[in-house]
């Protein structure tokens, strides 16, 4: 049974050792970035993935136990380099790299339709916060001028509380002048009757 063991985790060494020999082989000799991505991601997430098996059978099989850091590892590539390889494959044809070979882009028509939908949904932005910038600066002109109205009503009515306040203390002023003529007159008149007795 130990022997079964130690052949399997032999072959598992040796295909992922052979994987990750042929995913640097592609990567040196296919022709475009889309190819050698595609050569690094696959072969090369397999590639390690085996080793990292084996190293975990290996420890199990020989007595020390569990390792639970390698099996999160092994986790850890199958997540993250498919993506990467896919971002990066992305990223290459969004930027106009082009293909090795001559072949029918099925995605072209597709991006010129995204680019002119992004366009469209870009200049549409760009009118709906062109109008509400216009509509901010109506508000803000509004209530300036409500403030300057407000501003102006306060004055007429103080202009008018001093008119009245003026007009006021006049009478007032008239009512007293004429107060003291009428005193003047009347002790005038007393003295003359007094005079005259």
């Amino acid at each position: 049974m130990n022997v079964i063991i130690e052949i399997i985790i032999s072959v598992m060494i040796l295909i992922g050792g052979l994987l990750s020999i042929l995913a640097a082989i592609g990567v040196i000799r296919l022709p475009d970035v889309y190819t050698r991505t595609h050569a690094a991601g696959i072969s090369n997430t397999f590639g390690v993935s085996l080793l990292l098996f084996a190293t975990v059978g290996y420890f199990f099989h020989s007595g020390e136990g569990f390792n639970a850091r390698v099996l999160l590892a092994v986790l850890f590539i199958f997540l993250t380099t498919p993506v990467a390889s896919h971002l990066i494959n992305r990223a290459a044809y969004d930027t106009g790299v082009p293909l090795a070979i001559r072949i029918r882009d099925q995605l072209r028509s597709v991006k010129k339709d995204d680019i002119k939908k992004k366009k469209s949904l870009i200049i549409r932005q760009e009118q709906i916060e062109k109008a509400r910038q216009e509509r901010e600066e109506l508000e803000e002109r509004m209530e300036w001028e409500r403030r300057e109205e407000k501003i102006d009503e306060r004055e007429d009515q103080e202009e008018q509380e001093r008119e009245r306040e003026e007009q006021t203390i006049e009478e007032q002023s008239d009512d007293s002048e004429h107060e003291i003529i009428e005193q003047d007159e009347s002790e005038t008149e007393s003295d003359d009757d007094k005079t005259e007795k």
